[in-house]
């Protein structure tokens, strides 16, 4: 993955199937880049993917609030001035990220038609590279949210790849123990039917 500006253009490993862009660039708090500023470190990121051979993932987007602490709040206009400023740039795949434990709102977040745009409007496959419920919930409600969740994802034909997350932030959310045994939510995960796309 290439986090952030600073990164962008860094050699990535010669094995590496695809190269992620940057990180919710539109929060302050993390890639922190405007989409023109976004558009404009983008070669540097295709000449690190095609030195490799690998395929580009977009910016990874979420919505971002409050307002005075992000490049916009809605994630759609971001991509959507990003791909405007970066004309002819190469994007395989378009990376999001979800944090509400309600498959209806998943499903509205990703599909347009709905009460959002959804993530499909931008006729490539979609990346959900970080998803699960936000950090007030309980390890069964983040069970009862994967149980709905991964099905949908698994019969999505325009989802290419998904990953749940796991880590401290959410630490209802983790799949891991500290021995690198899986926590009981760790093991409803690997056990779910998936169609390894």
């Amino acid at each position: 993955m290439i986090w952030g500006r600073s990164t962008a253009g860094d050699d990535i490993p010669s094995e590496s199937r695809f190269l992620l862009g940057f990180n919710e660039p539109n929060f302050f708090e993390q890639a922190d880049l405007s989409p023109e500023d976004a558009a404009a470190a983008w070669p540097d990121v295709e000449a690190s993917a095609s030195a490799a051979g690998a395929p580009i993932v977009s910016p990874a987007m979420n919505f971002c609030g409050p307002a005075e602490r992000c490049h916009g709040t809605n994630p759609y206009d971001y991509l959507r001035a990003f791909f405007s400023a970066c004309d002819g740039c190469r994007v395989d795949y378009v990376a999001v990220h979800w944090y509400n434990c309600d498959l209806p709102s998943l499903r509205d977040y990703l599909e347009p038609g709905n009460n959002l745009e959804g993530f499909e409007q931008f006729g490539r496959p979609v990346w959900l590279t970080e998803f699960s419920c936000n950090g007030s919930a309980s390890v069964a409600e983040q069970e009862a949210f994967m149980r709905e969740a991964i099905p949908y994802l698994e019969d999505n034909p325009n989802v290419y790849r998904y990953s749940w997350f796991s880590a401290g932030p959410i630490p209802s959310a983790e799949l891991v123990n500290d021995d690198g045994s899986p926590t009981t939510l760790g093991r409803v995960y690997i056990d779910l039917p998936q169609n390894c796309r």
